[in-house]
Formats: structure tokens, C-alpha cells, sequence
């Protein structure tokens, strides 16, 4: 085992009845990493967590922290080395400065270090004006804010956030990923969280780990899972949009040529010529000119069939021989330029084609 890895798993499995809920191969957790755990409804996350937490013994499989292997029969002096936030705040009918002060109370911590513990953490998350509040008064926001706080306030050696602000409003969940954001970077707090949202990736995690049928399917860099997704479940999982069936059929000037449809694109995919692939195109990626043109590589004619709203922006479902979604602005759309049965030019440079053997 790695000295900087906090947890390590090795052939860790768990099946209930006759189905196979998780099939780790191997996990680790380096000390103040912070790890993003993502995959499609019923991948196993949550469930991977839980053992990690050591709240859901595996059927078979080790798990070591920091070194030690686990003793399943005695988890509690691991798990208080931890300390987990949940989807739902789970708060005592008590104040917020109680709630905040318990953990400390039940783990044993001196009494008369606690109240600068506790202001410190209700300070940081901005709640120290709720403190004698009773938690049944609080918003979603601020129950998640005290929630959090709870668990910090703990310093733990590994934090667990179980899709913390999946309940939350548009706005304070933004302003919670920030701050959370803020605190993983300032502290250093090595961490694990459970998310199906991936643009809050980039903000927590520097490692993504993907789980599909309850394997690890990639682990990567944030970037890397949204430019090299190993698969068409990882794509559609960071917002590949564009999976288009393809074939390698040739090279020229050191990249690939790909056939789709009736056009042929450039990539930089290292894939042999005869190779069947699915053509991945991120819409961002995606540049549109009025009218027909050219415009450089992988430059192709075609007409906006539809416009669907996408938060601030619009997604153009364009049909160019083949059918590409790409992001336009509200200018582009009130001035006219991109509307539907409009010609126009699609071009994405050859760097962003990403290619996945069929």
C-alpha cells in the first residue's frame, strides 16, 4: 500500500442474493485527494460509498485505512476518523450551535475547546447569526450549511458528501458548491462525493471515478472524463450529446480520417484505418457560421432542424448529413442567425473529435 493512500481496496465484492451489487477490482484514496464518484441510477455509488464509510460490510474483498487492513467486527474507531454528509441534513430538534457541537461531544473532544471549534466552522459557513435558531426554523440551505458544518468541525480524516445539494434550488445550490469548493481547497480535507450533476465535478474533485454495473469503468482527471470518455455510458454521463457512428478510412497529414454519413472528418485519435467507431463531439465544441461555407476542417453545410432552451444558452439540433446538437447563444438566436430551417455551417477543429471502437 501507498503511504500517502488513506483507503485502499483490493477485490472487494457485494452481492445480495444472487446479484452482484459491487465488483471493485482495486480503489484508492490518497491523502487530500479529492475524488468525485459518478456513474448512471443503480451504478453501485452510493452503495461503494457506504462500504468505504464502513456502514455496509462487503461479502468478500479487503479494505485497508491508512495501512491497517479493516476488522469488520470493530469499524467504529475508523468511522470516527470520518465524518459523512447526506442528501437529507438529518438534524437534532435542538439549536444550530448544538447541532454543530455534537459530533465533537460524542467523540470525546474537551469541553472547554468546543465553542471555538464550533464558531469557527459556523463563521466559515456564514451561519454564525443562526446559532440559538432552532434547526426546525431553517431553510434547505442553512440546514445543508449546519450539516456541513458538523461534519467539519470534526477535521476529519476523510469527508463523504452523498449528493449533499441534490434537494436545493438552482441558486443555493450553486453558492454552496462554491464555498464547499473553497473549503476543500483551503483545507485540504481528503474527500469523497457522490454526484449525478458533473459540471460541480470540476469545482470538488481532481479524480473522477466511474461506476457502471458496479465497476470501475474509468478513473481520470475531471478533463480527461469530459474529452476521453472510454465509453458511450461515460459520454452521455458528462454531456456527449453527438455520438455518431463512423468508420477509420484512411490518414493524411498524421490524423485520422473518419467516414460518417456522407462526409469525412478529421480527428487526432490514434485509431487503425478499417476500424467501426463512434464519432464524440462535445456541443460547446461546436462552432456555427450563417450560411454555407467553409471554414477549415471538419466544416460542413447543413439546416437548423429545431431549437430546444438549455439554462441560459439554446441547443441547435442541426442536420449536416448527419444530425449534430450544438450550443448557441440568445444573440445568435434573436439576431436571426440560428433558427430553425436556417443553412449554416457547423466546424469543430479535429482535436475535439473523440473516437470509441465499436
Amino acid at each position: 500500500m501507498s503511504n500517502n493512500n488513506i483507503i485502499e481496496v483490493k477485490n472487494l465484492n457485494l452481492t445480495k442474493g444472487r446479484k452482484k451489487i459491487l465488483d471493485i477490482e482495486y480503489f484508492s484514496l490518497e491523502e487530500g485527494e479529492a475524488v468525485a464518484l459518478i456513474g448512471p441510477n443503480g451504478a453501485g455509488k452510493s452503495t461503494f460509498m457506504q462500504v468505504l464509510m464502513l456502514l455496509q460490510r462487503p461479502t468478500g474483498g479487503e479494505l485497508f485505512f491508512k495501512g491497517d487492513r479493516v476488522d469488520w467486527k470493530k469499524p467504529i474507531a475508523y468511522r470516527r476518523r470520518m465524518a459523512m454528509v447526506f442528501q437529507e441534513p438529518l438534524l437534532l430538534d435542538t439549536t444550530v450551535y448544538h447541532n454543530v457541537a455534537s459530533g465533537l461531544k460524542l467523540r470525546g473532544f474537551k469541553v472547554d475547546t468546543i465553542p471555538a471549534r464550533v464558531s469557527e466552522w459556523l463563521g466559515r459557513l456564514g451561519i454564525a447569526h443562526l446559532a440559538e435558531r432552532q434547526a426546525r426554523y431553517l431553510s434547505g440551505g442553512e440546514s445543508q450549511r449546519v450539516s456541513l458544518a458538523r461534519a467539519l468541525v470534526l477535521e476529519p480524516e476523510v469527508l463523504f458528501l452523498d449528493e449533499p445539494f441534490v434537494a436545493l434550488d438552482v441558486p443555493t445550490r450553486a453558492a454552496l458548491t462554491a464555498e464547499l469548493a473553497r473549503i476543500l481547497r483551503d483545507t485540504r480535507i481528503t474527500s469523497v462525493f457522490v454526484t449525478h450533476d458533473y459540471s460541480e465535478v470540476p469545482l470538488l474533485a481532481e479524480t473522477v471515478t466511474v461506476l457502471e454495473q458496479g465497476r470501475i469503468i474509468q478513473k481520470a482527471s475531471p478533463r480527461e472524463i469530459m474529452t476521453r470518455p472510454v465509453s458511450r455510458t461515460v459520454a452521455s454521463l458528462v454531456g456527449v450529446e453527438n455520438m455518431i457512428p463512423g468508420k477509420v478510412v484512411g490518414t493524411q497529414d498524421g490524423v485520422v480520417l473518419v467516414q460518417a454519413g456522407p462526409h469525412r472528418l478529421k480527428s487526432l485519435a490514434a485509431v487503425p484505418v478499417g476500424t467501426n467507431v463512434l464519432i464524440l463531439l462535445r456541443p460547446e465544441d461546436i462552432k456555427i457560421f450563417k450560411g454555407v461555407s467553409r471554414h477549415g476542417d471538419n466544416s460542413f453545410g447543413g439546416k437548423v432542424s429545431g431549437l430546444l432552451p438549455h439554462n441560459y444558452l439554446y441547443k441547435a439540433v442541426i442536420d449536416c448529413g448527419f444530425p449534430v446538437i450544438a450550443f448557441v447563444n440568445p444573440e445568435q438566436v434573436m439576431g436571426g442567425e440560428v433558427l430553425a430551417d436556417n443553412e449554416i455551417t457547423v466546424q469543430f477543429s479535429p482535436d475535439k473529435v473523440h473516437l470509441i471502437k465499436q
